[in-house]
């Protein structure tokens, strides 16, 4: 994170905040590239300038939030128009992937609810809204839970910034953004656990019906 946080800190304020926003639109909007793209590390750098009275917090937040939206919306849009063929264009280390067999059930398990759970994970972030926009999700819903899975997400990124920035002199910022690590990560895990527990679920439930 620290050299993320030093390359904000070299530009204008209004950049960083446009990196801010452009990170997480990117994500969704380019699948292969989003998961190179370090968008929940920019904005915990963005939280920690924030703190340092480099780029106003609400600024930032709002440029994060704004940007996982439309990543969503253009992800979304995306694969209701070029689905399959952006499926069929993506090499066989991606669709052979844990990440990307996590994603398909997700979204064939949780409709438009997956956007929602796969917030917090950085592969399903990338590839559930084109996944949603090719399965033909509802748009009224997935727009709503997209906007909550934002406004959770991007504030949190940047607050485990701003709590690292506020409390390195004091006790260890390196510290504090351990544990905020260690939360996301946590948080990261949780649609592949449901996603895990409801395959188990169903192969016990065709194992049952198989022998009645």
């Amino acid at each position: 994170m620290a050299w993320i946080q030093e390359q904000l800190a070299a530009v204008p304020a209004w950049l960083a905040l446009l990196i801010v926003f452009l990170l997480p639109m990117a994500e969704p909007s380019l699948p292969l590239l989003g998961m190179l793209l370090p968008s929940q590390t920019a904005l915990m750098a963005s939280g920690v300038l924030a703190h340092h009275g480099a780029l106003p917090v609400s600024a930032a937040i709002a440029m994060a939030v704004l940007g996982a939206l439309a990543g969503n919306v253009i992800g979304h849009l995306l694969g209701r128009r070029w689905g399959p063929r952006l499926a069929a264009n993506l090499p066989a280390r991606v669709t052979g992937s844990r990440g990307y067999r996590a994603a398909l059930h997700t979204v064939g398990t949780y409709s438009a609810r997956a956007v929602l759970l796969g917030r917090f994970n950085a592969a399903l972030r990338t590839l559930v809204p084109v996944m949603c926009g090719a399965a033909g999700v509802p748009w009224a819903r997935y727009l709503g839970l997209s906007l909550l899975g934002s406004l959770l997400w991007a504030p949190s990124c940047v607050a485990v910034g701003l709590l690292a920035g506020g409390s390195w002199q004091k006790w260890g910022g390196s510290g504090v953004l351990a544990a905020g690590s260690a939360v996301l990560l946590l948080t990261s895990s949780l649609p592949m656990l449901l996603s895990y527990l409801s395959s188990r679920r169903s192969q016990a439930s065709a194992g049952l019906t198989t022998a009645g």
